[in-house]
């Protein structure tokens, strides 16, 4: 429910409603897909890890990690490449709301568009703003409580 008396703020003004990229809608995201983004990052560790060390338990990941030699280190990075652009998609797609096979089969889109999209949903969205009044809230809570206590 919004409140059509609610002052508008100059962070509203100065942000845009939306844009438009290689033929795709960058608009303002609810908070409530943030938070279903935020969910699936929780399990992005994880299943990374399972990715990229098939078979292994947590501690044998560690392991295989400190014993890795050039060769093994160079696998590694070419597994992570088959993994990861597809985390950065599927996150990407649930921020902004476009179908994630939109964004992997449109020949419009390609790696340069999809950082143009990336690019316009910031702006869009204020997360320039919300990186500053976040910090000042930070430093409020910090003043206030005298710090946070290990």
């Amino acid at each position: 429910m919004t409140n059509k008396n609610a002052k508008v703020s100059s962070v509203d003004m100065s942000v845009p409603r939306g844009k438009v990229v290689r033929g795709y809608a960058i608009e303002r995201m609810p908070i409530g897909r943030f938070l279903k983004a935020t969910q699936m990052l929780e399990d992005a560790p994880e299943d990374v890890l399972k990715r990229l060390f098939p078979g292994a338990e947590a501690g044998d990941v560690l392991r295989q990690l400190k014993g890795l030699t050039k060769d093994g280190l160079q696998a590694l990075f070419m597994r992570a490449m088959t993994v990861l652009p597809g985390y950065a998609v599927r996150l990407f797609a649930q921020l902004s709301g476009i179908d994630e096979d939109a964004l992997l089969t449109d020949p419009n889109v390609g790696l340069d568009g999809l950082a143009e999209m990336a690019v316009a949903w910031a702006e869009v969205n204020g997360i320039e703003n919300f990186t500053v009044a976040a910090g000042a809230l930070l430093d409020k809570v910090r003043r206030m409580t005298g710090g946070f206590k290990s």
